[in-house]
């Protein structure tokens, strides 16, 4: 009884939802473990437990490294973000980069991914996704996934959503009496036969400075799919990161980040190109918070993110033609968060703003890529304030932000310099109650604005054979705005079945209306046709989104389901990057006085029925995955997932490769420590 209960209430949610479920989409599943944070404006350095996240008045989930190993999510950085609902991230077997599609969007900016609060904005072209970011999940603190225009911080343009990833600082390596230690984890898989290792080193030379430390290296071969097939997969795979934080004075903090990822692969479908990429982020950010003014908590960053990659042909009909992509941000954001009672209401105010500039090279020996991915300068800045009155059981947020974007290059087929730029005032509005104190629901209305960027912009040139045909650039696109509508409830019950077990359950319904959405639109005339990327009169999205878990201390439970559904509203079709229906439910144990955490999880996607006009697999499938985590002791651990047990063929939806077939892994994790003052 104290097992299904939890998954019958959420069963009664499912069934309670409109009919717009039977068609749409939802995203993988995890449950909440402990303690989470969770921040509705990542950056702001506030933090809640789980509880506060249930009763936030959006749309947002995170996970932690600690919460991920209990549930044997440690895999791909994917595998991580799909479980959290609203969110699938597609992926190329050949390429170990990641994209995000949050509610149906994704590509050139609809999704804002943060590294330390530094932009990803890694593009090219190709075949599989415009728009991608390359990362080490052994770095991961925690990830935290804002769904809905970003309205703060990081909302430049991410009409889809926010993904915060926090990368890993002393403080996950050193316990409070210690003053240096360190971490090694060894893992191993069967299904792309390859091996990681992974070392943390940290020291705290006193409270006011620490340094961490921490280094990667993993080397895989070849996946096998369901079905047997070989799927080209191998990478080697080196990364470090070095941490410092400095407290010069009381209240404030500075932090200096640098990361770099090595990576090399093979890519390519008909023209395999042999890969090397480099990407590095660099941060400086700087907290300052006094303990006797609830007027200032400022958070203040500069960064730099760069991605190169370069390739050399290995087959077809250009072999040893060399060709690179580099892609460098320069960035900075600054928000101050006051709080402060006035008139009998408690008061939040976040002001703030951003600025990134976008520096594109891409050089090609066959003069192709630089076509498909055509260099150039945008320059995106925003400022925005938003303001929070609370009073008991109401609750009322309110902000207006200003976007604004510049951009130039070159349109070669026309022989023309482009220059575009341009700017808007987006609102925000929402209200939640809590009526009772178990339950809290909100309604919000948001808006959202995307810059073109350079590929959409200045696309020319022509696909490398056997299939010519031209790309036209498109000078006149005006940017997106999203109009975003959303209601949601949460629950939250103690002692349901016993005493101090948990129930948190959340469900949010939203409409995503977007003007002027910017596709690429083909056309078989003239021969041999052209391809460009034109505005849409009007796309919509709209979705219903579950989140809920279940704790017993023995016994746990969780479900994540997301339903999408789309329209074009010009010409009535469905919008190929909405993602079907999707729903995963786990159901673990502790035993051996909490020492061991073991269960399964069950995933169900379902069929999108119109993915092979796209040229897509939109087939339905159903997985199961296992999972145990052992905490020998307080200093080791060592866990077994076993994925895909039924060795299921199936290939998610948006990836242009079949998915990978039963795959064992293990890990182990010893971590040191010690006081030598």
């Amino acid at each position: 009884m104290r097992v299904f209960l939890p998954v019958a209430c959420s069963a009664a949610l499912l069934t309670a939802v409109p009919a717009i479920a039977q068609d749409i989409a939802i995203p993988g599943g995890s449950i909440v473990l402990d303690e989470i944070v969770v921040s509705a404006s990542p950056s702001d350095g506030e933090a809640t437990d789980s509880d506060i996240a249930y009763q936030s008045l959006s749309p947002t989930s995170a996970r932690t490294r600690e919460e991920l190993a209990a549930t044997g999510q440690t895999g791909s950085v994917s595998e991580i973000l799909q479980s959290m609902p609203g969110v699938i991230a597609p992926s190329s077997a050949d390429d170990p980069a990641t994209s995000v599609n949050i509610r149906g969007l994704q590509d050139f900016g609809r999704v804002n991914v943060m590294i330390d609060g530094a932009r990803q904005n890694f593009q090219r072209s190709g075949h599989a996704s415009d728009g991608s970011f390359y990362f080490d999940q052994e770095m991961m603190k925690a990830v935290e996934v804002e769904r809905g225009p970003g309205a703060t911080v990081g909302g430049s343009g991410a009409i889809g959503g926010v993904v915060q990833i926090t990368t890993i600082d002393a403080d996950d390596v050193l316990r409070d009496d210690e003053n240096i230690g360190g971490r090694i984890k060894v893992e191993g898989q069967g299904n792309g036969l390859g091996a990681m290792a992974h070392v943390e080193a940290a020291t705290r030379i006193s409270e006011a400075f620490d340094i961490l430390a921490a280094g990667t290296f993993r080397q895989v071969d070849d996946y096998t799919t369901g079905g047997g097939e070989k799927v080209n997969s191998a990478q080697t795979m080196v990364s470090g990161l070095l941490k410092a934080r400095v407290r010069v004075a009381e209240g404030h903090e500075t932090t200096l980040s640098a990361m770099r990822l090595y990576d090399t692969f093979d890519n390519g479908i008909s023209t395999v190109r042999t890969t090397t990429s480099i990407d590095d982020t660099f941060t400086v950010a700087h907290h300052w918070d006094p303990a006797d003014n609830d007027l200032i908590n400022l958070n203040a960053r500069a960064y730099y993110t760069g991605t190169t990659l370069d390739q050399e042909d290995q087959n077809g009909w250009s072999v040893g033609a060399k060709r690179t992509f580099e892609i460098g941000t320069y960035g900075t954001d600054a928000v101050n968060v006051a709080r402060f009672d006035a008139f009998g209401f408690d008061h939040t105010t976040r002001v703030g703003g951003e600025l990134f500039y976008d520096h594109v090279q891409t050089r090609d020996e066959n003069d192709l890529a630089n076509n498909s991915t055509p260099p150039g300068e945008r320059t995106v800045y925003a400022a925005f304030v938003e303001h929070t009155l609370e009073r008991g059981w109401f609750e009322v947020v309110g902000g207006l932000r200003l976007d604004g974007y510049h951009l130039t290059g070159e349109d070669r087929v026309n022989d023309v310099d482009v220059e575009k730029n341009g700017s808007r005032i987006s609102p925000k509005i929402t209200v939640g109650v809590t009526p009772i104190e178990p339950l809290t629901i909100y309604v919000g209305y948001s808006e959202g604005y995307r810059s073109p960027s350079l590929t959409e912009t200045l696309v020319q040139g022509f696909h490398p054979p056997p299939a010519t045909f031209a790309f036209l650039p498109n000078p006149n696109l005006v940017p997106e705005t999203a109009h975003n509508l959303e209601g949601g409830v949460t629950l939250r019950f103690d002692d349901v079945v016993r005493a101090n077990d948990r129930l948190r359950l959340k469900g949010s319904v939203f409409q995503n209306r977007v003007d002027d959405y910017i596709e690429l639109e083909c056309s078989p005339f003239p021969l041999p046709g052209a391809c460009t990327y034109d505005n849409i009169a009007e796309a919509k999205i709209e979705g219903i989104e579950l989140e809920g878990t279940y704790d017993a201390g023995r016994v746990f439970a969780g479900l994540t389901a997301t339903f999408l559904r789309s329209e074009d509203l010009r010409e009535g079709d469905t919008l190929a990057s909405v993602p079907p229906s999707r729903l995963s439910a786990t159901l673990g144990f502790r035993a051996f006085h909490d020492r061991l955490d073991a269960g399964g999880r069950v995933t169900f996607v379902g069929a999108k029925e119109d993915a092979e006009d796209a040229g897509l697999v939109g087939d339905a499938y159903q997985l199961v995955d296992l999972f145990a985590n052992w905490r020998i002791d307080d200093n080791t651990s060592a866990s077994l997932t076993l994925n895909n047990i039924f060795d299921v063929d199936y290939t998610q939806y948006l990836n242009l490769e079949a998915s990978p077939g039963f795959n064992a892994k293990f890990a182990f994790v010893r971590r040191f420590g010690a006081n030598t003052q």
